[in-house]
C-alpha cells in the first residue's frame, strides 16, 4: 500500500483528503495539532503530532521518509508549501513532493503578478491601485469610485510584518469614502506596507478548481459559493457545484491561465461573477487545495488520489460529469445566521440583501436535503465533528 503524508490535518481542506485518500487505498499519516480534527478521522493511519519548529518539522518529515519509503507529501497551507520549497532539494530525494515549486506560488501568491498574466489573456481583473505612500492617494482620488476593497497583494510575505507589530491580517477591507480610506491605509504606516486599492465588484464567488501537469489541465470543477464568512466576503460556508456545461468561456480563459504559468498540481481560479450583467472578474488563483475541497469530494471529483496517481505515473480516473450537491461549513455558517439576524450593521457589503425568514427557511431545508452534505460530518466518519464542537467548547471555556 502506498503512503501519503498530509501536512495540515487540522482543517477541513486536510480532513477531505484523508478521507480522499484513505477510500482509494492509500495509507495515510496525518500530522497536526494534537487533538486536531484529522486525527479523529477512521481515514488517518497513522496521527503524528506536528514539531515545535520548521527546523524540527523537517527533520521529522526527513524521518518519517526513511520509515515509509517512496511516500508523498501533500503539504495544506500556503506557509508550509513556502518552507517545503526552502527544503525542496533534500526533501525530494526521498519523498515525492506533490507542491507548486517556489517559483510558480511566487506568481499565484502576488495578486499583481496574477493580473499582469491574466490582461495578457483578456480575462477581466478588477481595477487596481498600489501605493508606496498615503501621500500618493490624492493623485489618484479622482479615479475612486466607493466603496473600494483593500487587499494584501501577497498575504503570505506581509504576515510577518503585521505580527511583529500587532496588526491583523484582513483578507479583505472596505472603505467607503476618501475619508476613511485615509484612517485605514494609516494603520500601516508603521510596516511601510499598504494594501492594494480595488474597485468594488458586486457579485457572488465562483470558484474553478483543477488538476494539471505541465500545464495541461486533467481535472476540472467548479461551484458557486452561496454564503461565505463574514457575509461580505471570506470563507464558504455553504456552496453548490455546477456541472462543467455552465461558464464554458470563463473555464477556457482559466484553463489558458494556468498553462501561461505552467501549473503544476492543483488550483484554484477565483471570480466575482455577477449574473445580472455576465461579468467575471478575476479575483485570485489560489495555487493549494482550497477551503471547500469537501463539495468536491461529496461530488465524488477526486483530486487529492488524482493528484498522487498522476505525479506517479499513473492513469486517471477523472470524468466530466459529476454529482451536482451542496455542502456546508456548520459552524461558520451558524456565525453567519448570527451575524444576519443580530449584527446585520456589522456586515459591510454595501450590496448584500437578504432577510431573516429566508435564511431561516435555507438553513432548515438544507439539513432535510439528501443532497447536502458537510464539511465535517459524516455518519461513516463522526469523530472529526465531535472533535472539533468539543475544541470549540474549551476555547469558549478558557
Amino acid at each position: 500500500m502506498d503512503s501519503v503524508i498530509v501536512l495540515g490535518v487540522n482543517t477541513p481542506i486536510g480532513l477531505a483528503i484523508l478521507r480522499d485518500l484513505s477510500e482509494h487505498g492509500y495509507h495515510t499519516i496525518g500530522i497536526g495539532a494534537q487533538h486536531c480534527i484529522g486525527h479523529a478521522s477512521t481515514h488517518c493511519h497513522q496521527s503524528i503530532s506536528r514539531a515545535a519548529s520548521p527546523a524540527l518539522l523537517i527533520e521529522q518529515l526527513l524521518s518519517l521518509s526513511r520509515k515509509f519509503t517512496g511516500a508523498s507529501l501533500i503539504a495544506v497551507s500556503e506557509s508550509d508549501i513556502d518552507l517545503l520549497n526552502q527544503h525542496r532539494e533534500i526533501l525530494s530525494e526521498t519523498l515525492n513532493l506533490l507542491i507548486p515549486s517556489a517559483s510558480a506560488m511566487a506568481i499565484v501568491l502576488d495578486k499583481q503578478q496574477t493580473i499582469e498574466h491574466a490582461q495578457q489573456l483578456d480575462i477581466s481583473c478588477p481595477r487596481t491601485w498600489s501605493l508606496s505612500g498615503i501621500e500618493e492617494l490624492e493623485a489618484i482620488q479622482e479615479q475612486l469610485t466607493y466603496p473600494v476593497v483593500l487587499k494584501w497583494a501577497d498575504p503570505l510575505q506581509i504576515q510577518q510584518k503585521l505580527i511583529k507589530h500587532q496588526l491583523p491580517l484582513h483578507k479583505l477591507q472596505f472603505a467607503f469614502d476618501y475619508e476613511e480610506l485615509v484612517e485605514l491605509l494609516a494603520l500601516y504606516e508603521v510596516i511601510e506596507c499598504y494594501p492594494m486599492i480595488q474597485r468594488y465588484y458586486h457579485g457572488v464567488g465562483l470558484g474553478q478548481f483543477f488538476l494539471c501537469k505541465d500545464g495541461e489541465v486533467h481535472m476540472e470543477f467548479q461551484h458557486i459559493r452561496e454564503h461565505e464568512w463574514p457575509p461580505e466576503g471570506g470563507t464558504s460556508t455553504r456552496c453548490r457545484s455546477l456541472s462543467l456545461e455552465h461558464h464554458q468561456d470563463c473555464m477556457n480563459k482559466s484553463k489558458a491561465l494556468l498553462k501561461r504559468i505552467n501549473w503544476q498540481g492543483v488550483a484554484m481560479v477565483e471570480y466575482r461573477y455577477c449574473e445580472v450583467r455576465q461579468q467575471y472578474i478575476l479575483m485570485e488563483i489560489n495555487g493549494r487545495f482550497w477551503g471547500s475541497l469537501a463539495l468536491a469530494y461529496h461530488s465524488k471529483v477526486m483530486f487529492a488520489s488524482n493528484l498522487v496517481r498522476l505525479f506517479s505515473g499513473q492513469e486517471t480516473s477523472t470524468s466530466t460529469s459529476y454529482r451536482g450537491v451542496r455542502a456546508i461549513y456548520m459552524i461558520p455558517e451558524l456565525k453567519r445566521l448570527f451575524r444576519v439576524i443580530w449584527q446585520p450593521t456589522k456586515i459591510r457589503d454595501p450590496m448584500f440583501k437578504t432577510s431573516v425568514p429566508r435564511e431561516l427557511i435555507s438553513l432548515a431545508a438544507s439539513y432535510i436535503s439528501p443532497r447536502c452534505h458537510y464539511f465535517l460530518f459524516s455518519w461513516r466518519d463522526p469523530k472529526p465533528f465531535f472533535r472539533d464542537v468539543l475544541n470549540g467548547l474549551k476555547k469558549i471555556m478558557t
